[in-house]
């Protein structure tokens, strides 16, 4: 019996364990909007990294997007109501979400993208080597394609492009996108939490190379 219970207790924090797993990155939020979990209360913001059982809740006419990441879904939220995170998309009683789905190329960025809060991560994957043009020329042609497909409004391919930069550290190159971003930043308003969240991960990054 001592078994048994032992072996029921471990599966129990096993399932709470994949319960509490991070499933999805926000992409972009606008408005009031709250993230709720076993870690509390707090305001969402882009690039939080939110868990299974997690939930939303969207005040007026705000507005979350978001990205699962273990399978590519993406979503757009919005209007006032609550969103339950589950682990393969979102549930609302009240709202109905816009879903598209992301490429395993671009997925696999994103999943990499730190997330707030969390330190820059350099020359870890991707592209391993700074003199393997193809695969700059490969990353170029992916982003141009995903920014063609993409709503104008939507960050996401910039957020994938500046974290693969960062993953080849191609510093100055991000440096160089971090600054055309901001110059749209007037008409597309939408470019300004990319901007402040990539400007210190290149900073981090950066200072990181220094002997």
């Amino acid at each position: 019996m001592v078994r048994k219970t032992g072996m029921f207790v471990l599966m129990a924090l096993s399932l709470t364990g994949v319960a509490s797993a991070q499933v999805a990155m926000l992409t972009q939020v606008a408005g009031d909007v709250r993230a709720s979990g076993k870690d509390g209360a707090r305001t969402a913001v882009p690039f939080l990294k939110v868990n299974e059982g997690d939930r939303l809740t969207l005040a007026g006419d705000a507005r979350v997007q978001m990205v699962y990441l273990a399978q590519g879904r993406q979503e757009i939220w919005k209007g006032a109501g609550a969103v339950d995170i589950g682990a393969q998309e979102g549930r609302s009683a009240t709202l109905k979400a816009e879903a598209s789905q992301i490429s395993p190329i671009i997925l696999k960025q994103l999943a990499k993208t730190p997330a707030a809060g969390q330190h820059a991560k350099t020359g870890m994957v991707m592209l391993r080597s700074l003199d393997d043009l193809a695969a700059m020329d490969r990353l170029d042609q992916d982003y141009a394609t995903f920014r063609a497909a993409a709503p104008p409004g939507d960050t996401t391919p910039e957020v994938f492009m500046l974290s693969a930069l960062l993953d080849a550290g191609e510093i100055n190159r991000a440096r160089k996108l971090i600054e055309d971003l901001k110059a749209k930043q007037r008409e597309q308003p939408g470019y300004t939490p990319v901007v402040e969240h990539f400007s210190r991960l290149v900073t981090e990054a950066a200072a990181a190379k220094r002997p």
